[in-house]
């Protein structure tokens, strides 16, 4: 048996066994959010029930942790995440033990044993800054746990970011998609190829991706038990399947599009748990081959190559920015945590800043 404690802001589960001195026994879990805690608590009680993990046996000492062991460690308490976060985290440290001797203690990690995977002049500066922001998580790990007391990254000076701009659709420019997809459907359809109602789901999809501003993984996720008609607001949650981006959840309007289409399916029939887009069989909608279809549209269209399926979500946004809608709005409904990721859209609104500071100051 075990239960879950929340110490300082971090998880700790503790486990309880009569035969066992302590009889109870605590185990650090190393996050802070509550379901990733609950989620690695239910691993570490089968792994204990199967006899592969104790935790009355002791952790290594700060003094004594390895470089290896700490992020065996580090990767354990990433497990919440999604499957390609956890990938990217297992990726650069992976990368980082090929530059650290075997039993390399933690506490002696220096900006020297960094410096040559970091900075490797081989690699592009979005590679270079990848890797210094995985490696930036694990020391925060190393440090909230008490395995560090400094920070080897601070000697190692960055390359600026390479400012991309934001690839969103005009509305000109989704109409013609919309219409490229109408187009052949119509051909195929006339050519006994495919049913239309086959390839709807497209529209849907983009549709509502501009009108929510919802990632992909997020659409294909969402479930009739995460829209309420009633107040207007969709749910994007948390689930044992799937993770948001940043483990947050947020609610958001329905637009009237987005509503008229979750109302035409709505009529085929709720299952609560059911999901709202669906793939063959009624299964949840493939992520991937849903990007994959949306890039043959784009090119159908003849749109800009560089439009993606994250565009729809950069075309949320920057139209909201472009009508006036405070910046502090758009980052609430996207989700982002920091408001800096949302001010890249800024130079969208130039009347709506102009207009904000005439009322300040005029």
């Amino acid at each position: 048996m075990a239960t879950l404690r929340k110490i300082n802001g971090r998880y700790y589960g503790y486990f309880y066994d009569r035969n066992r001195t302590p009889k109870r026994k605590s185990y650090p879990l190393g996050v802070s959010l509550k379901s990733a805690a609950e989620k690695m608590l239910r691993r570490l009680e089968e792994q204990w029930a199967a006899g592969t993990f104790d935790p009355w046996s002791p952790l290594p000492g700060p003094a004594n942790l390895t470089v290896k062991e700490a992020t065996e460690t580090f990767l354990a308490s990433r497990s919440h995440l999604r499957t390609k976060t956890q990938t990217a985290y297992a990726t650069a440290m992976t990368g980082l033990l090929k530059h650290i001797p075997p039993g390399f203690p933690l506490r002696s990690l220096t900006s020297k044993h960094l410096q040559p995977y970091v900075m490797n002049p081989t690699v592009s500066v979005s590679t270079q800054r990848h890797r210094a922001r995985h490696i930036r998580a694990f020391i925060r790990w190393a440090q909230d746990n008490e395995y560090m007391d400094h920070n080897p990254l601070r000697g190692i000076q960055l390359p600026k970011a390479q400012k991309k701009v934001a690839e969103f659709l005009t509305p000109t420019q989704l109409e013609r998609l919309l219409r490229a997809i109408d187009a052949d459907v119509e051909m195929k359809r006339a050519a006994g190829q495919i049913e239309e109602d086959s390839v709807k789901w497209i529209k849907d999809l983009i549709i509502l991706a501009v009108n929510t501003g919802l990632r992909r993984g997020e659409l294909v996720n969402l479930r009739w038990r995460d829209i309420d008609f009633e107040s207007g607001f969709l749910t994007v949650r948390n689930s044992e399947d799937f993770q948001t981006k940043n483990g947050h959840e947020r609610s958001i309007p329905i637009a009237p599009d987005a509503k008229t289409i979750l109302e035409r399916l709505s009529i085929l029939g709720i299952d609560e748990n059911g999901y709202v887009l669906k793939g063959k069989n009624g299964s949840r909608l493939n992520a991937s081959y849903a990007s994959k279809r949306f890039k043959y549209y784009v090119r159908l269209a003849k749109l800009p190559d560089e439009i993606r399926f994250h565009s729809l979500r950069h075309t949320c946004a920057s139209w909201l920015v472009m009508r006036g809608v405070p910046l502090s709005i758009v980052q609430a409904i996207l989700g982002h945590i920091d408001i800096s990721v949302t001010q890249r859209y800024a130079h969208l609104a130039p009347d709506v800043l102009k207009k904000a500071i005439n009322e300040a100051f005029g």
